[in-house]
């Protein structure tokens, strides 16, 4: 094993737990990405024993009980489990040797014993969401000219409309409930409906490009958000935008003056009350300069993370001339070398490529170890009136529209026969395509998916093969 048989493994506090019936889920508490493990029958049994008490050895003893087995077999399973156990421990921070025992585990633990005989392992799909994103708005305070939302004017649900989704989320442990669309500070009810979110221990992501006022600052370090002297599984991040510290750039780039010193003043306001922002810059042909600049001028105000991500392109607000050249993203890759090493303490995230278009065919193993798209297979995203489309940057129209939340509740879209048949397209759908007479279409479409918005962008339509399908042969437009 990894760790010594006497090593007493517990949760860390960022993960938590859920009992699907027909399985165990174990997720990392992030909205950042879908970072969970459909727990094996093995692990599943046993995984309530991870509570800092019992050593890996005591746990393997459990195992041992449950399963029956004799004392002639134990040393060949003992290797066997501990081989299981090496695979849980491997999980990005799941498994802890110390701090305190992760929230999931102060429930009862009857809550978490699965139901072995009935077991479903593996799967390709949740029998819930894991997490849901929430357009609240699609207004915006500013005006970016990079913009890829679709920002289509859209009736708003009230906060009372709101509450009862939250209330359907929570009881079914759903706790992974992002802010997704424009700028909630846009409604005058933003902070009521960030409140709502807290007071049910939801996990959330807030990004504005507004004003922060002292007042603001205070409501939200109040709330928790953008705090880290908070438990680990109920850090909301806070992130302010700014893509240049030359006031006239950064003005120009979202359309409102004055916004560089706007958001050093924001920031100032939130350090004040202990709420720790994140910046992100948006790199484009205008400000690909930017890196060093932004992280100097706001590390000096108490910032400690930063993520810069290149320009690319949208289906609804694109512009070619903020693409980056070559030489500009060669001058990335050089810049994040070097100013991650003059800033070692510091959460520093470059985008980091070269390419400029054309065909990205990968190799087969390449394209078989592709991420899983998590669109309808583990969360969905909800706008501004109920609708429910399975990727925030697909279009908000009847061909994309899989439900409506306030009509069908969040589980009655989750499992309407609507939802399945456009996560899983009839193969007729691509006809004239490499995907039409793929030997691997079935495998391909049920476990993985494919990433229909790249597509649509790419060819102009969703029923293709991805640019990055080594079947693939047509050109695709110029993404990034």
């Amino acid at each position: 094993m990894k760790y010594s048989q006497n090593d007493r493994p517990k949760i860390s506090e960022q993960w938590r737990l859920r009992n699907d019936n027909r399985n165990i889920i174990a997720y990392k508490s992030t909205v950042e990405k879908d970072v969970f493990r459909v727990l094996s029958p093995v692990v599943a049994s046993v995984v309530p024993l991870f509570n800092g008490t019992n050593t890996w050895l005591d746990i393997k003893k459990v195992l041992f009980e449950i399963y029956n087995l004799h004392d002639d077999v134990q040393d060949l399973w003992s290797r066997r489990f501990d081989t299981i156990l090496d695979d849980v421990a491997g999980m990005e921070g799941f498994i802890s040797l110390e701090g305190n025992t992760s929230p999931s585990l102060s429930k009862q633990d009857e809550h978490l014993i699965p139901d072995i005989a009935n077991y479903h392992y593996p799967v390709s799909r949740l029998i819930r969401p894991l997490s849901v994103k929430i357009a609240f708005t699609n207004r915006c305070v500013s005006n970016c000219i990079y913009c890829y939302a679709e920002r289509k004017i859209c009736e708003e649900a009230d906060i009372n409309q709101w509450e009862k989704i939250f209330d359907e989320l929570y009881e079914n442990e759903i706790f992974l409930v992002d802010v997704g669309g424009s700028d909630i500070f846009s409604r005058a009810d933003g902070l009521e409906i960030l409140n709502e979110m807290a007071a049910r221990d939801f996990t959330f992501f807030v990004s504005t490009k507004k004003r922060i006022s002292p007042s603001e600052a205070c409501c939200l370090a109040q709330m928790g958000i953008g705090r880290f002297d908070i438990p680990p599984y109920l850090i909301r991040p806070v992130q302010i935008s700014i893509d240049s510290t030359n006031d006239e750039i950064a003005s120009y780039l979202v359309k409102q003056e004055g916004y560089f010193w706007q958001s050093v003043q924001s920031v100032k306001n939130l350090v004040k009350e202990g709420v720790i922002p994140r910046i992100k810059c948006v790199l484009t042909a205008l400000n690909a300069n930017e890196i060093d600049g932004i992280v100097r001028c706001f590390s000096d105000l108490g910032v400690k993370e930063f993520s810069f991500a290149q320009y690319s392109r949208s289906q609804f607000h694109h512009k070619d001339k903020l693409f980056l050249s070559y030489d500009q993203k060669m001058h990335i890759s050089e810049t994040a070398s070097r100013v991650k090493a003059d800033f070692p303490n510091l959460r520093i995230n470059i985008q980091e490529n070269t390419y400029v278009g054309g065909p990205r065919n990968l190799s087969w193993e390449g394209w078989d170890n592709r991420a899983v798209c998590s669109g309808g297979r583990s969360n969905f995203v909800v706008q501004p009136n109920g609708d429910v489309i399975l990727c925030e940057q697909a279009p908000h129209n009847d061909d994309f529209v899989v439900g409506n939340v306030f009509k069908e509740g969040v589980l009655g879209v989750w499992n309407s026969d609507k939802l399945h048949d456009f996560l899983y397209p009839d193969r007729s759908k691509f006809q004239g395509t490499a995907c039409y007479d793929c030997s691997e279409y079935d495998k391909c479409h049920q476990e993985k998916g494919y990433c229909y918005r790249d597509v649509l962008s790419s060819y102009g339509t969703i029923y293709d093969a991805q640019p990055e399908c080594p079947r693939q042969s047509k050109i695709p437009v110029r993404e990034i």
